[in-house]
């Protein structure tokens, strides 16, 4: 009783203009106002007269009207309508059955006018009010949809009519932008249909929006035992759990989430954040490469896989994301000096190869860095100032002809350096 005192003040200030809406949030992603259907509302019989002798024109063009919307010929049935209303425009029924029709066919402003005209005969009716509602919330009149589904909720906030009152006042509050005065409102709505999980779900993300994570948990745990693998869910409760500090637990749902839906941006960007603040750059470059199969020409994220791999000890696939990263940004000097100091590291793990036991010509070594690097041109180059620096100008000339070689072979296709010697 208490909230039902709480809510009829409230609606009495927003139809005084006393209560202003704060603009909050993006519009919902369902409509929860409902109500009668057309089909319901048109009888599945012909009109009933008692007088039999002179059956009254009008009669036989009212059943003319629900005889052609029986048969599905909607069209011609609101023409007849339109007939019978133009000869006999006090006939409320046969209003309320062409209003209903207009309705099912999504002619919003068509039925306004109509509904209009049965508001004036008979202002308290709540059919009349909740379909008014339903064609402003359609016609994008928040306001008003706000103040026709008050009317009724103040009037009977028990019932039939109250809890469809309710489910389109809480529908418009959210075009409205409204989440302050929505959440309360979806609360009391949850009392009524406490079965509803788009509704708690709902209930759950307004609740964060306001900053209420702890609401936000209790009302998300009355439906994940129920739906334990619903993506919407399981985002919610992660989002919840990080805002309450439980960064585990919000690690937790969001690996759930990304078990079914590999591919989902929200859960990849955290776990890559979440893994690289661990210390464990191999998991964090999992889901940072993830994200760039959704959004392959992200220049940063291609410059942090290439940084994460560096950390693992891939310095050839760490090159290969340096040099798609430069094509993007090829002024970035710091990069370019990032890649240099990995060039050099790999050119001098080669240079071992060389030099040391189990010695490899270079035409063979050129060929196995294929497997590593695209960007062998750029370590063999390494290579080549390397030897010129240590007084080997053979070594460095053996390489050039090789980069020479390669580079002149790149211009034919299904040419190789395999097929010449150096």
């Amino acid at each position: 009783m208490q909230r039902i005192v709480k809510i009829r003040v409230f609606l009495f200030l927003l139809a005084t203009g006393l209560a202003a809406p704060a603009m909050l949030s993006a519009r919902s992603v369902d409509v929860l106002s409902g109500g009668e259907t057309a089909r319901s509302i048109v009888p599945d019989h012909d009109v009933q007269y008692v007088k039999e002798i002179a059956i009254p024109a009008w009669k036989k063009e009212w059943d003319q009207a629900r005889d052609l919307y029986r048969k599905g010929k909607t069209g011609q049935a609101l023409v007849q309508y339109e007939l019978l209303l133009q000869k006999k425009s006090n006939i409320d029924d046969a209003r309320w059955e062409f209003a209903s029709v207009l309705i099912q066919e999504h002619r919003w402003a068509r039925a306004g006018k109509e509904l209009d005209i049965l508001l004036a005969h008979e202002p308290g009716s709540h059919k009349y009010l909740l379909a008014r509602a339903r064609v402003a919330l359609e016609e994008g009149h928040a306001e008003e949809a706000v103040k026709l589904y008050g009317l009724v909720y103040q009037d009977s906030p028990e019932g039939k009519d109250g809890v469809t009152a309710l489910t389109g006042l809480v529908e418009a509050l959210d075009r409205q932008g409204n989440s302050e005065a929505e959440l309360p409102l979806l609360e009391t709505l949850l009392l009524r249909k406490p079965d509803q999980p788009l509704l708690i779900k709902r209930g759950a993300a307004l609740a964060l929006k306001l900053g209420q994570p702890a609401k936000a948990l209790d009302l998300l745990e009355k439906v994940i035992c129920h739906q334990p693998e619903d993506p919407e869910v399981l985002r919610l409760l992660a989002r919840t759990e990080q805002r309450l500090g439980h960064v585990e637990q919000a690690a937790v749902n969001w690996q759930k989430l990304i078990a079914g839906h590999p591919g989902d941006q929200e859960a990849n960007a955290w776990l890559a954040r979440y893994y690289e603040k661990a210390g464990n750059p191999a998991m964090s470059l999992v889901h940072v490469e993830r994200l760039l199969q959704k959004d392959p020409v992200n220049a940063e994220l291609m410059l942090r896989a290439a940084r994460l791999d560096r950390k693992i000890g891939r310095p050839g696939k760490a090159l290969d994301y340096y040099l798609l990263y430069l094509e993007i940004r090829p002024d970035d000097t710091l990069v370019r000096i990032e890649r240099s100091q990995i060039r050099k590291g790999l050119a001098m793990e080669l240079i071992a190869l060389i030099d040391g036991p189990g010695q490899r010509n270079l035409e063979r070594l050129w060929n196995d860095l294929a497997k590593i690097t695209r960007d062998r041109t750029g370590v063999f180059s390494s290579m080549a100032a390397w030897f010129r620096l240590h007084n080997n100008s053979a070594a460095a000339a053996e390489i050039e002809k090789i980069l020479r070689r390669s580079s002149s072979l790149a211009a034919v296709p299904g040419a190789s350096i395999a097929e010449g010697r150096p």
